[in-house]
């Protein structure tokens, strides 16, 4: 599977976002984060939206991803 398919559960990708679930659900409630796929009953979160919500964190303030 190629890297950018790769999917998280909603608490996996919290993790990665260093937020709780409740958090990400509210960010997805709001418009903020994009919606997760719907496999079944199961949410499942795509790595390239985590990226990409980084990314657009971090234009906003003003940095660029990985610089210190």
């Amino acid at each position: 599977m190629p890297e950018n398919c790769e999917l998280f559960t909603l608490p996996r990708a919290a993790a990665q976002l260093s937020i709780s679930k409740r958090t990400l659900e509210r960010l997805i409630a709001g418009g903020v984060f994009p919606p997760p796929l719907k496999i079944g009953r199961s949410s499942r979160v795509l790595r390239t939206d985590i990226t990409s919500y980084l990314d657009q964190l971090c234009r906003q303030r003003g940095d660029q991803r990985g610089a210190s």
